[in-house]
């Protein structure tokens, strides 16, 4: 626990943080405008580039799925 002179001395401490603060935020801030979340990801990443036509890249993704049988099962049968 701290003493209450320590309290006092830490809240006017934060009080003077603050201020500068909203002083440096008065000075400097800038308006940004809003970008669109997508452009902005794609100006970053770019954009998806493929040779092939869809229906191709839909069946690559069908022909590559597998049937695991590792999962656990709903309802495990009981044995008497």
């Amino acid at each position: 626990m701290i003493t209450r002179a320590e309290a006092l001395r830490r809240l006017d401490a934060v009080a003077n943080e603050l201020i500068a603060l909203r002083v440096a935020l008065a000075e400097g801030w800038t308006e940004t405008p809003v970008e669109d979340s997508t452009q902005v990801f794609l100006s970053k990443c770019g954009g998806w580039e493929d040779t092939r036509s869809p229906e191709e890249i839909i069946a690559e993704i069908y022909a590559a799925r597998t049937v695991s049988h590792r999962g656990a099962t709903l309802f495990p049968e009981e044995t008497a």
